[in-house]
């Protein structure tokens, strides 16, 4: 039959009426199976236990048809897979029927498995799947979830669980990734990825591994991991970056800037993992918009979803304990997130004994170390607390509200040395605490704005009477305060989408007060100083065919004490070879204000050298110049990351003779993983030298380690997850006090000590029931397992003792609960 085009029209216009009156019948037809059960509960007067949540999100027809109760209840249990049991017909207990989902996972041009697989349930985390001779197996999976699969390679497939346990073949399509999108995913683990187009590491706590020497998630030892990132200290906060000191590095939490390397004296981090979602890491230069360092960038900002629900997350361990708090104030409109965690008082364990030997190291409790917390003459402890709100004022428009506090407390009395009745005394106390507000607007597709304030403010107290190594003094005291106040405005237009600008400005202020007073030396001084950065960049972003990419910037800084203007240019560039093969390579200057002078010891006990200093007429801004070039190859089995890099930082001020000078470090990273079904392995190796330029005399740093291995393995088995780490790392080079008789020393090396290693140890078991809210998760891990005892440096105060050590054996045991 043969239709004209009025007829066609006609019968188009009836048939989309007819197909969307259809649609909205059938959507009109479905209510939630938690409503349903409302109903039948009020009609048969019947109660029905059950997860409200998880059924709020089942659809079933309103209008069934039954005549009872258990008529009703085979209709629902034909529909829908869940069991509903009673004992007395009137109280019913319903629960989902869940089953284990076993598939393959095939690429479709090969017709070969994959080694790993990224999944998301519903709206749940991610997490990480692989393949057992070349099976996928997941566990506790409801029929009608939808599952998500992610690869780099591969595209993304949707669908429901049901289907693929009818199919068991999980059919993969390779996909050409865009160069400015590509992430190295799992680059260490899971939640840690490399981003290629800025070279950048990205950390998401929420899905983050297991990883050897911590079962808490703890920042720095997360960090730790990172080639090109160590710790030559053995304390997890000293984190040296290519030869850049900790100082030198950029760390800051949603835009607050902490000047201090973290709970006892930097033995752990003071930052939360349970409220940071993301964290950027970047071993080169600063990004274009960052400034004010001269090292790295951590960059860590905190959770700012808006959640669905209430959630808790209770976390004990033998060092703390803390509780986190997720919670929904206005559906989809406000949250808030708080978390706070607190050092047990009065109680000793294994891991507490191992900081308190490792910190106390050179100084009068060195001696009674191993007692701390055993009785109130020897008291040591932490806190931090943080919460945030989230505000979403529409979808164009969000607001947040952040806060964070950290405390840290010593108080020690010892016997004096001489026969006096002079009791020894030390009392040690940091209190830093941040805010920052934000407001953040989506204008349209091509604009997006920030501004964001923030103020904080750290003080560290010391006061002390008799607390040197040797001899008795009289009584000292230190006051340091740290006041940071930054209004930051940012802008980005993207152009189109292989070009986007993006530029800004910021306004610091700064405030130094110091005061020191010591009555054996007559010393009574306060030290006030005050200055205001102004900072701009602008930055360009530019994707060439998308095989190319190159940003290109310049971020100044104002300095308003020195009247001087300070130019840095930037430059990044990624080069995609093909889907496997990548370059890159960066270079760039930066300058640094607010600083901490050159000392050649890791005595952080030794509270001057935890000053810090604005440029003045004896001390320069520093300034910094870097540069990389490297290459990355990975496929489904293997990863190769390699860079090499140059740096120096020019004015630094030795503590000494306050005297100016360089550091200059070269060197390479190279980092290799093997995937094996469950199992991941990787070496990392760190070739380098760091050198120090004062007064014309070149020396080697005291931190320098020529060569940095670390050999790791991963395994997930189920429910177990379990890493082991080996370390090998070169001795540092043996430097005497310049006070000190060389003779007096009982040395058997050269010029540098032993090297040093040692093997790290971590394992996690979950606990998990689908039809209980709680989930658990149990971990044990071990710092130095076979206790090797690892030589650092030479003590550079009057110490009895002569070597500063790393860290011995040191177990943690770690308990959450997530509901």
């Amino acid at each position: 039959m043969k239709l004209n085009f009025a007829s066609n029209k006609y019968f188009l216009v009836f048939f989309c009426f007819w197909a969307l009156n259809f649609s909205f019948s059938q959507t009109g037809n479905t209510v939630k199976l938690s409503d349903k059960l409302s109903e039948l509960e009020r009609k048969f007067d019947v109660h029905f236990s059950y997860n409200h949540t998880f059924f709020d999100t089942l659809l079933i027809n309103k209008n069934i048809t039954c005549d009872s109760i258990s008529n009703c209840l085979e209709v629902i249990q034909q529909k829908i897979p869940v069991t509903i049991t009673s004992n007395d017909g009137k109280f019913f207990t319903i629960i989902p029927n869940r089953d284990t989902l076993i598939f393959k996972a095939i690429d479709v041009e090969t017709n070969e498995s994959a080694m790993s697989l990224q999944y998301q349930i519903n709206n749940e985390a991610h997490k990480v799947v692989h393949e057992e001779q070349g099976i996928f197996t997941i566990n506790n999976v409801f029929p009608l979830d939808s599952i998500h699969f992610y690869s780099n390679f591969y595209k993304t497939v949707h669908l429901q669980v049901k289907d693929l346990q009818k199919t068991k073949s999980l059919k993969l399509y390779k996909q050409q990734i865009s160069l400015s999108k590509v992430l190295l995913k799992s680059y260490l683990t899971s939640g840690i990825d490399s981003r290629i187009r800025d070279h950048s590491l990205q950390i998401n706590t929420e899905v983050l591994g297991l990883l050897a020497g911590e079962t808490d998630g703890d920042i720095f030892n997360v960090l730790n991991n990172a080639p090109g990132i160590h710790s030559p200290s053995g304390k997890s906060g000293n984190l040296n970056f290519r030869g850049s000191t900790y100082d030198q590095n950029l760390v800051q939490i949603d835009d607050i800037p902490i000047y201090h390397s973290g709970h006892f004296l930097g033995a752990i981090s003071p930052y939360n993992a349970s409220i940071i979602s993301n964290i950027e890491l970047q071993r080169n230069m600063l990004p274009v918009k960052w400034g004010g360092r001269v090292g790295g960038l951590i960059n860590m900002t905190t959770n700012s979803k808006i959640p669905d629900s209430t959630t808790y997350e209770v976390s004990v361990n033998t060092l703390f304990a803390g509780a986190t708090l997720n919670t929904n104030i206005a559906k989809n409109k406000l949250s808030l997130i708080a978390a706070f965690r607190s050092s047990y008082s009065q109680f000793k364990t294994p891991k507490l004994t191992a900081i308190s030997e490792l910190i106390f190291q050179g100084s009068k409790l060195e001696t009674v170390s191993d007692e701390i917390n055993s009785s109130d003459d020897f008291d040591m402890g932490f806190s931090d607390m943080n919460a945030k709100l989230n505000y979403k004022i529409n979808n164009k428009h969000t607001a947040t509200l952040s806060f964070i506090n950290i405390q840290n407390r010593l108080y020690a009395q010892v016997d004096s040395n001489d026969n006096s009745d002079q009791i020894d005394y030390r009392d040690l106390e940091l209190d830093n605490w941040g805010i920052t507000g934000k407001w953040k607007a989506n204008l349209s597709k091509k604009w997006i704005t920030e501004v964001r304030l923030s103020k904080s403010k750290m003080n560290l107290y010391s006061e002390s009477e008799g607390f040197i190594a040797e001899e008795r003094n009289s009584y000292q005291k230190y006051d340091n305060t740290i006041k940071d106040t930054r209004l930051i405005t940012e802008a980005i237009y993207n152009y189109n989408d292989n070009l986007q600008f993006e530029a800004g400005y910021t306004l610091t202020e700064h405030s130094i007060i110091s005061n020191e007073l010591e009555e054996e030396n007559e010393i009574n001084t306060e030290r006030k100083q005050n200055s205001v950065v102004h900072s701009n960049y602008l930055s360009l972003h530019k994707n060439w065919k998308d095989t190319f990419i190159l940003t290109f910037g310049f971020h100044n800084n104002y300095y308003v004490p020195l009247k001087k203007l300070y130019v840095n240019p930037r430059i990044l560039a990624s080069y995609k070879l093909d889907n496997r093969w990548y370059l890159k390579s960066s270079l760039g200057t930066s300058n640094q204000f607010i600083q901490k002078k050159f000392t050649n010891d890791f005595d952080d006990f030794n509270i001057t050298n935890q000053l810090w200093y604005l440029p003045k007429e004896d001390i320069n801004p520093l300034k910094g110049t870097q540069a990389m070039i490297g290459g990355v190859f990975e496929n489904s089995k293997w990863l190769f990351d390699l860079e090499l890099y140059h740096k120096k930082t020019k004015d630094v001020t030795n503590k000494s003779d306050n005297e100016h000078g360089n550091i200059i470090s070269k060197g390479a990273n190279l980092f290799i993983k093997r995937r094996w079904n469950s199992i991941e392995t990787w070496v990392s190796y760190a070739l380098s030298r760091t050198e120090t330029d004062f007064n014309g005399v070149t020396t080697t740093a005291f931190y320098d380690q020529t060569h940095v291995v670390n050999l790791t393995g991963l395994l997930n088995i189920k429910k177990w997850k379990l890493a082991l780490s080996w370390g090998y790392f070169s001795g540092m080079p043996i430097i005497f006090p310049d006070e000190t008789d060389n003779n007096n020393f009982d040395i058997n090396f050269s010029d540098r000590f032993d090297a040093l290693h040692q093997l790290d140890f971590s394992a996690s078991y979950t606990f998990y029931n689908p039809s209980k809210p709680i989930k658990s998760v149990i971990g044990l891990s071990i710092i130095n397992v076979y206790n090797q005892d690892n030589v650092v440096n030479v003590f550079q105060n009057t110490s009895n003792s002569t070597f500063r050590k790393a860290s011995k054996f040191s177990p943690n045991l770690q308990l959450n609960l997530f509901f």
